[in-house]
């Protein structure tokens, strides 16, 4: 079983991942509206499916490191892309983390995961890029740019976090106690089809 939730894991960071390099990569091609509000909803449903179906530090962190490994193999290495990639799967993880008694009593707080995770992960974000890595972009926008970033996307991303964490960890629920029919499959067959699909998902990725 362990074995397997490894698999679940890694096929959910590589389909995260694909998410980041494909769909997030045209979003910001055509100039869509703050991509990474509706990229940071998405990320934060996945990590809730996983965070549901392996409830232990340290899960959703390595869903984002396997996404951001996704992201430099198979799309454009831009690294501050990468880094909030990793950010917000180490955000959720430290959030679940410290909620995680509050969310398996009362659903509502499941919600308040996912927005807090957010801040967290938009606060990191931005005030270690401005006052630690020094990137240009936001050494010369200074704090405006970083209370804007928290204050404005964060906030944004955060009401839709709110509800994507709610479906996606309700959603684990099947994985966590199998009660979809393909779990029922034999084990091999099981682990087989995740490592496929799993595979064929960097296959894509890397023609895309």
């Amino acid at each position: 079983m362990k074995g397997r939730m490894w698999l679940i894991l890694i096929f959910l960071g590589s389909l995260w991942g694909i998410i980041e390099g494909v769909w997030g990569d045209f979003l910001y091609r055509i100039g869509f509206f703050h991509p990474s509000i509706f990229l940071t909803s998405i990320a934060f449903f996945i990590l809730a499916l996983g965070r549901r179906c392996y409830p232990k530090p340290g899960s959703t962190t390595l869903i984002g490191v396997i996404a951001t490994l996704f992201r430099v193999v198979n799309a454009s290495p831009h690294y501050c892309h990468l880094y909030a990639i990793f950010l917000n799967g180490l955000a959720f993880d430290i959030v679940a983390s410290l909620l995680s008694k509050s969310v398996e009593k009362k659903i509502f707080w499941r919600g308040i995961m996912g927005s807090l995770s957010t801040y967290l992960g938009y606060t990191l974000f931005s005030f270690t890029m401005t006052y630690i890595i020094h990137y240009p972009h936001w050494v010369r926008s200074g704090f405006p740019e970083v209370l804007n970033y928290i204050g404005f996307r964060g906030s944004l991303a955060s009401i839709g976090s709110f509800f994507t964490v709610l479906l996606g960890y309700s959603l684990g629920r099947l994985f966590k106690y199998e009660e979809l029919r393909v779990f029922k499959l034999r084990p091999i067959l099981m682990n087989g089809l995740l490592i496929v699909t799993t595979v064929f998902l960097w296959i894509v990725g890397r023609i895309v």
